[in-house]
């Protein structure tokens, strides 16, 4: 195979595009990085000869033929310069612009390079990083090589396999190509952020066996003494933590807490810190700061009989998922029953966490039991079997945090919605006062994106609060749950959130889903008894066309309506010829009923809009 002084495979085009068949891409990355490796190995002769199979390997191939060989080329020279030297336990980082004659693929992109100490949670966090930042990939790549460093850092050689040795490690090499970043500030900014990132993730996996010796050392302490508290809430309790540690939760950080003797407030120890909390300061209930003080709430939460408090950080976690931690409180207790502290545990649920049935998961399944117990429904009747469904489907962040009064009063009011649809606003506040969670079930012919949006923006103006999340849930039946998280303001600082009432958020819901013929209904019941507003809908409701809608309130349709209904064949004509304004012009609306037939107008004038309608028997069509 030639290749010509630019790196291009003679005979083949210049820019090729990507191929539509995924066979062929593959064929033609193969040849590609053949190429690219001939003229790297030209270049550098102490690169090993497999290093750019290497460095390329699982790129998707779709992404990788935009480039040319000689920018393949240029890329693992540059990787394999980064790669001579780095510290120990220490990543190395940069943001570069690279500057291509030989292509043009590369001088429209940045590229991201971090090499680092191969560990868990390093690609889906720097990719949580990119896309918080609002940069899209192009190019990933993330290799893992075997190295052998001297003292100072220096690359000694990539080995084969890791066979025994002090000086040998395992390093991870991400690379992502982003669109290009013109400023070195933007550029710098990166780098820093990405080296907070990096820093979490070391100290989340660098604490993991300790922080689960330290829940041991919880389980062990509450299994030999028995505190005053239920004994199936403390087993309950025990279970649950073992479940958290059987691969159901990613702990990011942990740190006890101890109560002051009058009980009014927790102190943290933060030499006991670890994870993600090393090195963080910030009151007992917040990985981010938060209050300075707790609430009354949340010291009755504290209060409680109950061992364990699941709920949400304010603070989102730079671990593995861009999103607001899982927060584990687990209380101690002395012999007498009083609170003296506990633990905080802070991470991420996994996967079989929302997809596992409730019944195998500790202290859920109580829960639910307690819920399915106290509703006194038979399970074997269709109510008992719908709460059942209803409790699995729940929001499952929701189950965990709930506790079950609310519950089962939520999931009572939830069912009573099979038999009447309407609007139900379901809030609840996080036991330390720092976001609600609000469940909003409305109609689903009368919902969209912009009901959901409208209704986004009304809760946050309720709670006086910012709008975090939304999760729509399309179950069959004719409702559709969204579930709303507002938060404070102010990264929680300075400004607490509302507690409207519940009616008042139904009542606002409705307002915002309310379609034009509900608006029609309403106003015709406003004009005449129930009955003859029952008949007047029945015969109007789907008569007034979209145009017609737009145009005009249902209380003028209602007046309109009373205008067919006078005709007849002694009186077959009616008309209205009003005033107004449009654009700033003055103008005139002229509608004309007929009595028996239909027709159209054309429009005379500019600003002058004619409407026509006919009354019958049949329902009519009201049009423009």
């Amino acid at each position: 195979m030639k290749i010509d002084p630019r790196g291009r495979r003679a005979g083949r085009a210049q820019d090729p595009g990507p191929s539509i068949d995924a066979f062929e891409d593959e064929h033609a990355v193969r040849q590609l990085l053949a190429d690219a490796n001939a003229i790297l190995r030209s270049r550098v002769a102490s690169v090993p000869s497999d290093f750019i199979t290497q460095v390329f390997a699982g790129a998707v191939p779709e992404d990788l033929v935009h480039y040319q060989a000689c920018e393949i080329a240029e890329i693992a020279e540059g990787t394999w310069r980064f790669l001579g030297e780095r510290q120990p336990q220490t990543p190395k980082i940069r943001v570069g612009t690279p500057h291509s004659t030989s292509g043009q693929r590369l001088n429209d992109v940045s590229i991201v390079e971090i090499i680092n100490d191969d560990m868990p949670f390093l690609v889906d966090s720097v990719m949580a990083e990119l896309t918080e930042q609002r940069f899209d990939a192009h190019l990933v790549l993330h290799p893992r090589f075997i190295v052998e460093r001297n003292t100072g850092g220096a690359l000694v050689a990539l080995l084969a396999s890791s066979t025994a040795g002090a000086s040998q490690s395992r390093e991870s090499l991400i690379q992502v190509h982003i669109d290009r970043i013109h400023s070195e500030d933007a550029r710098n900014a990166l780098v820093i952020a990405l080296d907070h990132v990096l820093a979490d993730v070391r100290r989340a996996v660098d604490d993991w066996k300790p922080m689960l010796e330290r829940v041991n050392t919880l389980i062990a302490e509450m299994t030999s003494s028995l505190p005053e508290l239920r004994v199936d809430d403390l087993g309950e309790s025990v279970a649950f933590l073992r479940w958290l540690m059987d691969d159901n939760f990613t702990f990011l950080g942990a740190r006890d807490f101890v109560c002051t003797e009058d009980g009014s407030a927790p102190a943290v120890i933060f030499a006991s810190a670890l994870g993600i909390l090393r090195g963080r300061e910030g009151d007992v209930f917040a990985a981010d700061g938060g209050r300075p003080a707790l609430t009354p709430r949340a010291l009755a939460a504290l209060r409680e009989p109950k061992t364990l408090i699941i709920t949400k950080t304010n603070s989102r976690s730079r671990v593995h998922r861009r999103t607001t931690m899982d927060y584990v409180v687990v209380k101690r207790r002395g012999p007498d029953g009083k609170l003296t502290g506990g633990l905080q545990i802070v991470g991420l649920f996994t996967s079989t966490a929302y997809v596992t049935s409730t019944r195998n998961i500790p202290y859920l399944r109580s829960k639910v039991a307690t819920v399915v117990t106290r509703s006194a429904l038979d399970l074997k009747s269709h109510s008992g079997k719908a709460l059942v469904n209803l409790l699995e489907t729940y929001p499952r962040d929701e189950l965990f945090q709930i506790d079950e009064d609310t519950l089962l009063r939520f999931a009572l009011t939830i069912l009573q919605l099979n038999e009447r649809p309407r609007v139900r606003v379901l809030p609840r506040w996080d036991a330390f006062e720092r976001f609600a969670s609000v469940l909003v079930y409305v109609p689903r012919d009368r919902y969209d994106s912009a009901a959901r949006a409208a209704i986004g923006e009304r809760l946050a103006t309720a709670f006086g609060g910012k709008l975090v999340s939304f999760i729509p849930f399309f179950a069959e039946g004719p409702m559709v749950r969204v579930h709303f998280m507002i938060t404070r303001r102010e990264n929680g600082r300075g400004s607490d959130l509302g507690h409207p009432p519940r009616r008042e958020l139904e009542a606002a819901v409705t307002r915002l889903v309310k379609t034009w013929p509900d608006e029609l209904l309403e106003a015709l019941g406003k004009a005449h008894d129930p009955a003859q507003a029952r008949l007047l809908f029945a015969k109007y409701g789907d008569a007034f066309s979209p145009v017609y809608r737009e145009a005009f309130d249902a209380s003028v349709a209602v007046d309109d309506i009373a205008a067919i209904e006078a005709l007849s064949s002694d009186f077959p004509l009616g008309v209205d010829f009003q005033p107004g304004r449009s654009s700033d012009r003055a103008c005139a609306s002229l509608k004309i009923w007929s009595y028996g037939r239909r027709f159209r107008f054309r429009r005379a004038f500019p600003c002058l809009s004619t409407w026509a309608s006919s009354s019958s028997m049949k329902a009519p069509m009201i049009s423009s």
